[in-house]
């Protein structure tokens, strides 16, 4: 396939990002159509579940692991079209359940399969989180005032923890690469009401994440709630289901503040799965920007917790049981459109965007534009585009509501982690994720429509 690399020039005039963007095509450009290709995929996993007590991000207190409620995971995902000569497209993408992706991780990654994997082209590798609160971080610079463990025995260090991940995810992706076989493809959209915004807002113009609602100022749920469920179906041979990646609107921190390791709820919708579908289903996560969401009820959670306890079931449980049913509800249609050629292009992008003035972070280094790199992808009729950050809801919304995908997945948490990006009305109700970030309302359309013009050019 045609392999794109964008490059970008910003300026910055008056507060606003002017984007040129040039595009550079190798391999079948010269006026050659896009076309459909025979679909390659490989799949692998691992446990990247610590093996020693680690400190627990995500909270703002420190909280040393006292043991293992349940395994973290990291699922890799990779994809290849191949055609006559040197014309292919490919992508490797790995979900994992941590807090988030730090750039140098990524990095590093691509810099070791460079050797291992010569006939793979590592600027296409990428990694997103599902943003557990009960897992380990990667830098033992990040945030060392709350997680410091130089005083801990025994106590594995971040960096330490970044050299077993590194060797491990290493394996996994050298597994999946050279497990690829001729497959096939299907999507399908699907609904599971999971996450719900979290900002409670107040006729006196304030908003609050995880704010009361039971008081005469409350006024209404900050924002919107997406109940989709983006779902891509992987098929090996007599139409046998290999994998599923899952899109969904919620960080994975229904039981976010344990003590123990855990992957939160996506351990249940695995064992839902498996239960349903068999052992050998890859079940591979992405978190769609959710930075004012969580599975986290405002209203309605004593009847929420009577039907769980009806149901005999757990929060978590209950949430992968909607997911699942989710699945299982559009399964049968998902078997009658599998593609085994696709049309499969991937573009790489690095674009400055503008950092909010005057900063935010009493910690951040300000600069006039906060670099990010992210991909988008072209898989038939689907696209799915990457981001670095906790994402306001809003924002996906722009860019779905513009895309001219049949069904558009977007992944925050992605290739880097550049903090909370909330929307204007955010920022005026202040509180927890709209008072302290980096990049602000108006960088954030920048990344809509750079993201936009990104999707729709695969769409020629």
């Amino acid at each position: 396939m045609v392999r794109i690399h964008l490059f970008f020039t910003v300026i910055i005039m008056s507060g606003t990002a002017l984007v040129s963007c040039v595009e550079v095509a190798e391999g079948i450009g010269n006026g050659q159509a896009v076309s459909d290709l025979p679909f390659y995929v490989g799949w692998a996993k691992t446990d990247i579940t610590p093996p020693k007590p680690v400190a627990l991000i995500g909270q703002l207190h420190k909280r040393i692991s006292t043991g293992v409620s349940d395994p973290l995971t990291a699922t890799v995902l990779a994809i290849e079209t191949r055609g006559e000569g040197n014309l292919k497209e490919q992508a490797m993408m790995v979900s994992c359940d941590l807090l988030f992706i730090q750039r140098f991780i990524q990095q590093q990654l691509q810099e070791r399969i460079r050797t291992q994997l010569p006939d793979f082209d590592s600027a296409k590798l990428f990694l997103n989180a599902t943003h557990t609160h009960t897992g380990p971080g990667f830098s033992d610079s990040t945030f060392k005032d709350l997680y410091d463990v130089s005083h801990d025995p025994g106590v594995m260090k971040a960096s330490e923890y970044a050299k077993f991940f590194l060797d491990r995810v290493l394996q996994a992706i050298v597994e999946a690469w050279n497990n690829r076989k001729p497959g096939g493809m299907s999507w399908a959209l699907s609904y599971a009401a999971v996450g719900f915004n979290r900002r409670a807002h107040y006729f006196d113009g304030t908003s609050v994440m995880y704010g009361t609602t039971n008081s005469a100022n409350f006024s209404n749920v900050e924002g919107y709630q997406d109940n989709a469920v983006d779902l891509l179906f992987f098929w090996g041979p007599e139409i046998r289901l290999t994998g599923l990646v899952i899109n969904l609107s919620c960080t994975s921190q229904e039981t976010e503040n344990l003590n123990e390791i855990s992957a939160d709820f996506w351990h249940d919708v695995r064992l839902e799965l498996y239960k349903r579908h068999g052992k050998d289903l890859f079940i591979f996560p992405q978190c769609s920007p959710a930075g004012d969401q969580s599975p986290h009820l405002l209203y309605r959670r004593q009847a929420e917790k009577v039907m769980d306890d009806r149901r005999g079931l757990s929060r978590r449980q209950e949430i992968a049981r909607r997911i699942a049913n989710a699945v299982d509800d559009v399964l049968p249609v998902a078997k009658t459109d599998i593609k085994n050629r696709i049309v499969f292009r991937h573009s790489i992008i690095n674009l400055d965007i503008p950092e909010h003035q005057p900063p935010t972070l009493p910690f951040h280094e300000t600069d006039s534009v906060h670099p990010i790199e992210f991909h988008v992808l072209r898989l038939g009729d689907v696209a799915m585009a990457t981001n670095p950050f906790e994402l306001y809801l809003d924002y996906a919304t722009r860019i779905e509501a513009r895309s001219n995908a049949v069904l558009t997945m977007l992944i925050q948490l992605s290739c880097s982690s550049s903090g909370y990006l909330p929307t204007d009305r955010g920022v005026k109700g202040g509180g927890y994720s709209a008072d302290q970030f980096i990049v602000g309302p108006a960088g954030g359309q920048v990344l809509v429509e750079e993201t936009v013009k990104c999707i729709n050019e695969l769409w020629p």
